[in-house]
């Protein structure tokens, strides 16, 4: 199997890359670049889908470029992949966006869909055409909708990745920032436990093309700054900043179906995650000091 990976300079599209090793085509022109992207699609069986220009946040404050620079390339990619003959296209959609803010029970594959920003829609709108791809031409698809990933590379200048955020500004000793009040409750999931989750779909022949993809468990803002606080071995300094109208209350994904289906289920606890992340982020300061004082 030939693959090519659509984001794959990506916080997960590098630790994708690495997992498919040779097997992998790491795609990271332009995503608009028809040309480019018919050339790249030469010989490949399956896509990962991995390119997202926005997040939750960034989304509403422009909902046209949110369409236009999402979608509409999504679509001319499966138009190239239909004609290329790719086999499947396997579609990174979010567990955190899609589902809305009514809900405060683990949510299921097939619960109601009611998205609050740009964001959600646009990865509604693409698993629809994916549906549709499908059904008119049988090209193949999966579809994971990953809840909150965190772990090394994830960079900490976008407002997002609460965990990232949280570690990154311990380790510089600067205040954990907080949107609203911290009761907020989200459901993360280790980055090596979503790569692994993307390659065993690829290889899933059953009857079910959709995957919500996390740890089944909740976590409030307050909790994660004190998880942090225990692994970093100190006290926590917190800003609280006005809530943001992106965050629903409460998303937590029920992850049944990936474990009984795919054989899936995550590994690494959020405890280990965060220490785990805490030692990696040590470890490159220490090394970009060294460099600084080498030169």
């Amino acid at each position: 199997m030939k693959s090519l990976v659509l984001g794959g300079t990506g916080f997960i599209g590098q630790h994708l890359c690495r997992a498919l090793g040779n097997a992998a085509k790491c795609f990271t022109g332009r995503f608009e670049n028809q040309e480019a992207l018919r050339e790249s699609m030469q010989g490949i069986d399956v896509i990962y889908h991995l390119i997202s220009t926005t997040i939750p946040e960034t989304s509403n404050k422009d909902v046209q470029f949110d369409l236009t620079s999402n979608v509409i390339p999504t679509l001319q990619m499966l138009q190239l992949a239909k004609e290329s003959k790719v086999s499947k296209i396997i579609y990174i959609s979010s567990g955190g966006a899609v589902y809305g803010p009514e809900c405060h029970r683990a949510l299921k594959e097939d619960d109601a869909t009611n998205p609050i920003c740009a964001y959600g829609i646009h990865k509604l709108m693409i698993e629809k055409y994916l549906r549709l791809f499908y059904r008119l031409w049988g090209l193949d698809y999966r579809i994971l909708r990953v809840a909150n990933p965190y772990g090394p590379g994830q960079g900490a200048s976008r407002a997002q990745g609460a965990i990232t955020q949280f570690t990154n500004r311990m380790r510089n000793n600067e205040p954990l920032e907080i949107w609203g009040d911290g009761s907020v409750v989200r459901d993360y999931v280790h980055v090596e436990d979503v790569v692994k989750a993307i390659i065993l779909s690829e290889k899933y022949s059953g009857p079910y093309k959709l995957f919500n993809i996390g740890s089944g468990k909740g976590h409030s803002l307050l909790e994660l700054v004190s998880m942090v606080g225990k692994a970093a071995g100190r006290s926590v300094e917190i800003i609280f900043s006005e809530a943001r109208p992106v965050d629903v209350p409460v998303n937590i994904l029920d992850i049944s179906r990936a474990e009984e289906e795919l054989g899936w289920h995550p590994t690494i606890s959020l405890e280990d995650g965060i220490r785990k992340l805490l030692e990696t982020q040590h470890g490159e300061n220490t090394g970009d000091r060294r460099q600084r004082l080498s030169r």
